[in-house]
């Protein structure tokens, strides 16, 4: 596909430019992953489900990438195109990497999930490659080297243990949170009955007594638009940062290279 957009930009086509994510975690996260596992951490110790750790993977570092990252990026590269920064051909034609600057392995990975709960530790179980159920990493090539995007476009990943944090709370609001999200929950609850088979439906009744009860004993107001924007930590537009300052470098008429593909940065 990038080899494609490239052809067609060295060709006269439309400008683009490509963002190469790791294990995408965050709110709003499609594939329910994160949600599944930061449940699984949740109940494990009562449940005595310990978390699996694949022993083919035991030291393969995970590069995450946090989803408002992702969108900081976007506003970075759109600033650089429309000239509110300079300069377009920073980003023209052009590949980053996006990742958190933490790789942690399975263990420390689960161990980030965990703090924001207040579990001090987490317990695991070694297994084979076939029996485990592991969901992270789907994508294990090694960590990403993010330089480009850091230097380029000044883009400045979150903390691995501020953001789960923040996701921590974002999940835990929506399974408290009656009045959304409905839908996705059943999803969840029966991916959980398929995951874990014969222990899923004592695990999905063991999760809805737990926030059945966290409603009841703790001070909670609905998730609103406005929560949500606070709790997956929102960064400001470089545009609109910079909307009232000179324009630097725009107008400076520029001749467009034919480039070869970006290199994977791997």
């Amino acid at each position: 596909c990038e080899e494609e957009l490239m052809k067609n930009f060295n060709s006269g086509g439309f400008p683009f430019a490509t963002l190469r994510t790791a294990n995408v975690f965050g709110p709003r996260e499609n594939t329910f992953r994160y949600l599944l596992l930061h449940l699984w951490i949740r109940a494990h110790l009562a449940l005595r489900l310990p978390l699996h750790l694949d022993e083919t993977m035991l030291e393969t570092p995970i590069s995450m990438t946090y989803t408002p990252d992702i969108a900081q990026a976007v506003a970075r590269i759109i600033a650089k195109a429309m000239g509110d920064v300079c300069c377009e051909e920073d980003v023209h034609g052009e590949a980053f990497n996006l990742a958190c600057e933490e790789a942690p392995n399975q263990w420390s990975l689960y161990n980030y999930i965990a703090e924001p709960m207040g579990l001090n530790y987490v317990e695991t179980v070694e297994m084979s490659h076939n029996k485990s159920i592991v969901l992270y990493p789907e994508i294990v090539r090694g960590p990403l080297n993010t330089q480009k995007a850091l230097e380029v476009l000044k883009w400045a990943p979150t903390d691995l243990q501020k953001a789960a944090r923040s996701v921590a709370r974002f999940y835990d609001r929506v399974m408290l949170d009656e009045s959304k999200y409905k839908w996705e929950r059943e999803l969840m609850y029966g991916k959980f009955k398929k995951m874990l088979i014969d222990d899923g439906p004592r695990f999905v009744s063991w999760i809805r007594n737990f926030y059945d009860e966290k409603r009841k004993t703790e001070l909670y107001d609905e998730l609103d638009d406005e929560d949500e924007d606070e709790i997956i930590l929102y960064r400001p537009s470089p545009r609109h940062k910079n909307k009232n300052k000179g324009k630097k470098g725009k107008g400076k008429e520029t001749s467009r290279k034919k480039r070869k593909p970006a290199s994977s940065e791997l």
